[in-house]
Parts: structure tokens; sequence; C-alpha cells
């Protein structure tokens, strides 16, 4: 485990030790012991925490180390954090749902499964200094199965674990699930078929006109003639057509054209493409790259979900980039004090 995780722990059981009293003297040791640690990593946690500003050494021995510490101000409002935040259950599930592909991937050979029962000696089994549960994460286990990230063996319970494609994909695209599952691309509908560089269009096509290819030159009104009847093989489309204009859309779907789309125009060509929001494909990478300093911090990878799907779905100005800073970004980096450290994203977050 990494010191950070043993630091969470340390805190939390140092909270719950010194009650009422935030200047309350504490032994280093029997909080190591509390917050179930290895007396050979004492030292290095509360190093740790001191060099966090977390912690002061009450007494200073001649070697530099004692046994004897207390906790900081900053140490008490970042103890109290922990609490706040390990405690909502949306919270742990959010944890859980997130680490366990991750640590599946990293504990099992390529198209092989995970051993569950080993996630318990893992650092993803602390969550802000607490432990999870099993009931907790059999409840992940069989979120993630239903949204088709990985497979349970169940013998009656979860034992082993295997990632899905979509599971690895996942793993691999650093998102958080949450951005991931909301973002991930849905499976094409085939109920009619879409020509592209062609005149021809099969199916009926009611006061509306179709032109596709990379000219779009062609301009057609009124009817359609259904020539289906000469291609059996060829699917009827559907396609429900509103009016092109400055910002509009085509709609495709299989349901009849609504009435104020009957009578527009549809362009579809290399010369015409509608807004998908990958032209903001720049802001979300800085977005992801933020991430790293971000989200080690609690709420750090909620805040850059909402702001990557804030970029996805606004056009991305120099207005919109400059209050995502002013209003959400140096908040909060403010909060944990490190805007400091944030100067090179930054410069590329407003240019």
């Amino acid at each position: 485990m990494t010191v950070e995780v043993y630091a969470d722990r340390f805190l939390q059981s140092a909270f719950d030790a010194m009650g009422d009293d935030p200047e309350q003297i504490l032994h280093a040791g029997r909080i190591v012991g509390a917050a179930r640690l290895d007396a050979a990593d004492e030292q290095a946690v509360v190093s740790h925490l001191v060099v966090r500003g977390w912690a002061k050494r009450a007494v200073n021995q001649a070697n530099g180390r004692s046994p004897l510490i207390r906790l900081t101000r900053a140490g008490v409002a970042k103890a109290r954090e922990l609490r706040a935040h390990s405690e909502p259950r949306a919270e742990r599930e959010a944890h859980l749902n997130n680490v366990l592909p991750h640590w599946a991937y990293n504990n099992s050979p390529s198209g092989g499964s995970a051993d569950l029962q080993k996630f318990a000696a893992a650092k993803e089994w602390w969550f802000c200094g607490t432990e999870v549960t099993w009931h907790e994460v059999d409840a992940a286990v069989a979120y993630l199965e239903a949204k088709g990230l990985l497979v349970a063996d169940r013998t009656p319970r979860p034992q082993r674990i295997t990632l899905t494609a979509d599971g690895i994909d996942f793993v691999r695209s650093k998102q958080t699930l949450w951005f991931f599952l909301t973002t991930r691309q849905q499976q094409p509908v085939s109920n009619g078929t879409i020509i592209v560089d062609s005149n021809v269009v099969y199916g009926p096509v009611h006061d509306s006109s179709l032109a596709a290819g990379a000219s779009n030159a062609q301009t057609v009104r009124g009817n359609v003639t259904d020539h289906s009847q000469h291609y059996p093989q060829a699917l009827q489309p559907n396609i429900s057509v509103g009016d092109i204009g400055a910002g509009a859309a085509v709609s495709f779907g299989s349901g009849p054209a609504s009435a104020a789309s009957r009578g527009g125009s549809a362009i579809a060509g290399s010369h015409n493409q509608q807004n998908t929001g990958l032209e903001d494909a720049d802001l979300i990478s800085i977005l992801n790259r933020l991430r790293q300093d971000l989200g080690e911090y609690p709420g750090g990878n909620a805040l850059i979900d909402e702001l990557q799907a804030q970029a996805a779905s606004e056009e991305d100005t120099p207005e919109l980039r400059s209050s995502m800073w002013r209003l959400r970004i140096e908040p909060f980096a403010t909060r944990f004090g490190i805007v400091g450290s944030l100067a090179s994203i930054v410069s590329l977050l407003l240019g």
C-alpha cells in the first residue's frame, strides 16, 4: 500500500482518539495499532503527516523522533473531511465501482480472472481511511456485472471476476465509471439503409428532400417514389428529417417523423457534418490531464466528470474555459492548497 492510504487510516483513528480536544497529545504507537498498521510503518506515516502539515511532534528527542504527536488544525480539518467523505453510501459505492475493474485488470492474466478474496489485501479495500465490507463488494460486483463490465463466478457468492471487453475498455480509458457509461458509444440500430454518394432512395419519403454525397448538390421536393418492390433485399428506412439551419440536426429513428420535421430537408456528407461534441476533444483532454492533479483529493474526480460533461455539451470558448477555472477549479484547488502546482495545466486551459 502507499503511505497516503496509511496516512488516511492513521488520521481517522487519531480523530477518534482525540475526542473533543483538538489539542490532545496522542501516542503514535497506539494510533498505529488502532489503525491496524504495522509498527514498522509508524515513522514513515508520522513523517508524512508532519511534512503535509497535518501533525506535529509533541516532544523532540535527540534523534528527531517522538512517540507523541498532536494533530494540527489542518490535520483535524483533513480528518473531519475524510470522515464526512467516507460515510455516504453513494461515495463508497462510487469508490468500489471505479476501483474493482482496475484491480481485476491488474491482478489477472490476459483473458483470465481475478481471485476476489485477494481484494481484501489490496489498498483499494480502504476508502478514506475506512475499510469496505464484503457486502459492499458483492453489491459492486453485481452492479458492474449488470452494466456488462465483468462476469462473476458465484459459488455461492462471487469468488472470481473476469472483465469483459467493455470492462477492459473502461480501465484503459482512464475515465471514471460514470463518465465512461454516459459517453460510451451506443450500438447502432439497423432499422434502415442510409446510402451515401448516391441519388437513389429506397422507401417512401414524403414531402421531404434527402441529399447524400460529398457535393450535396441534389434538391428534390415532393414525394419520392417507392422503389422497394424492385429491391426486396433493401430495408425500409424511416428517416425523420427536420429543417436544416444553423445548429440544426438530422434525426434518424424508427418512429414516424414529427409534424415539425415534415417538409424539411436532410443533407448528409463530408461537407455537412453535425456537431457531435468531438470539437471539444482538446478541452476534454486537458481536463483528463487535470484529473491527475485533482483526482487524489475528495470530490476531485466528480468535479472533472461534471466539467467534461459540460465541455461535451457546450461550445468550447475562452469564456467557458475561464468560468471553469474561476468558478470551479480554482476554488477547489485553493481549498487543498494546490493552486501553485497547477500552473502548467492552467496555461493549457486558459491559453
